[in-house]
Parts: C-alpha cells; structure tokens; sequence
C-alpha cells in the first residue's frame, strides 16, 4: 500500500488478516486479532481521545477502505449538508469582473467495511485528522440564521498539498455588480459534491463552484452552484453521497464579507 509523505498510511483498501496499523497525522489506528477471533479495533488522536470497536467471531479477513469524506458526519449531522468556509484573506473583485483561484476545502476520513459477499461498503468510523474542522457556526441572525459546518480556510498555490486535512477546491467568482466587492465568506451545500482522489498521490480533490455576484432587490448577494471538477482522470477514486447529482443552487443573502 501506498504511503504518502511524512510516512503516513495511504488511502485504498486494506485486507486485515491477524494485525493492521495505520498512521494518520494526529492519528493511530491499531486493529488485531484476539484469542477468541474477535478483530479489535482501536483509535487514538492527540488530544488522547480513544475509540474502540471490534468485529466479534470474524474468523475470516476483513476488508477495509481508507478515505476521504465529506465533512457532514462530525461532531454531529445537524447542519443540512451546509458548509460555511471563512477565507483568512478577503478576496477583492472589480466591478464587472471574474476571478478563479483554489482554496482548502476542510474533510474527514472514512473506514469503511466492505461486504465479502457483493463489495458494497458501510461506514465504519468516521474521523479527522484536524479536530478544530469539528466545529458549527451560525449564517445569519439567531432568529433566522442557517446552521452549517465550520472552517478557516486560506487560498492554495498548485503546489500545496495537505491530502489528510484539506482537499482543493476551485471557486470562479464573477462580480455582476457596478462597482468592486470584498468577499470572505462562503455558504454552501455539500451534499451533492464528489471527492476525487488517487491511492498513489497526495492530491484530494473536490467539485468545483461557481458565483456569481448580483443584487436582488436591493440586497447584494451571492448565488453558488456546485460544479464538476474540471481536472479529473480515469485513475482517480470517487466518493461520493448522492446519486442524483442535481445541481442545487444556494445564495447567500446575509451577506459575505
């Protein structure tokens, strides 16, 4: 299996016979075979909280798959698939303009169990490798605001790469308005976005979107669609959520500096 660079546990599948570990930043996952064929399974992340499982009577290898999810699953579902991105630096558009660049895009990482008898695979655990990404904040007022999930994310060179805490994703922005904006918030869904990522690298990619800048009576909002990523190959895994993939348009009218 492949490992990716700090001597870190690649994503991919992994058959566990007698004994697995896997090195994550932050993150050690421990399984072993037990006397009574029992498989435990244990995790531990820096702040020294523990997770234990176990696969009871499994005398037969067990079939795991390593990899990134969306960010839906923790501390808890409570957010209807909305992700709320603060950018750590406010992006200026001009009047009448367009501008494309990529940023972090926070996740978790998923075990997943896969089905001996037809492949199908079933979460197992579901964790990250950054517990500060485990975080709700609110869009708007008290009374009316959207509940979504929370991170501080900076804007990415090509080079950057940090495949077990931050996917890429690209963001095209185009200012309908007559004058310049600043822009440092983004509100969106997520449910409908696939992750893409290779066994053999250290890329982790996500659907791209797309905003546009307007006003609607009078209020000065961004309306955010989700679209496919625009750089993906046959080599590449996908994990993905939904199989409708409708395009859900959201705009974020409460504004997004």
């Amino acid at each position: 299996m492949s490992t990716e660079k700090g001597n870190y546990s690649g994503y991919g599948k992994y058959d566990v016979s007698d004994k697995l570990e896997l090195s994550l930043p932050k993150t050690e996952i421990k399984i072993e075979r037990k006397s009574n064929d029992t498989l435990s399974y244990y995790r531990k992340n820096a702040e020294g909280a523990e997770v234990r499982k176990s696969f009871p009577n499994s005398s037969k290898n067990v079939s795991l798959e390593l990899c990134p999810v969306l960010p839906l699953h923790l501390p808890a579902k409570k957010t209807h698939d909305l992700i709320f991105l603060r950018l750590v630096e406010s992006i200026f558009l001009e009047k009448n303009s367009t501008a494309s660049f990529v940023i972090q895009f926070p996740m978790e990482i998923g075990v997943f169990v896969i089905n001996s008898s037809d492949g199908s695979k079933e979460l197992f655990d579901c964790f990250t490798c950054e517990p500060m990404h485990s975080r709700f904040a609110l869009y708007g007022t008290p009374e009316k605001g959207n509940l979504c999930m929370y991170s501080k994310v900076k804007l990415l060179e090509e080079t950057d790469s940090d495949p077990y805490v931050f996917a890429k994703m690209r963001v095209t922005l185009n200012n309908e308005l007559d004058h310049g904006v600043f822009v440092k918030k983004l509100v969106f869904p997520i449910a409908e976005h696939t992750i893409y990522y290779a066994e053999k690298s250290s890329e982790v990619h996500i659907d791209d979107i797309k905003g546009v800048i307007k006003s609607v009576t009078n209020n000065e909002v961004i309306e955010i669609n989700r679209e496919e990523h625009t750089k993906k190959d046959n080599d590449l895994k996908l994990v993905t959520y939904s199989s409708s993939k409708e395009n859900k348009s959201f705009t974020m009218e409460k504004g997004f500096d």
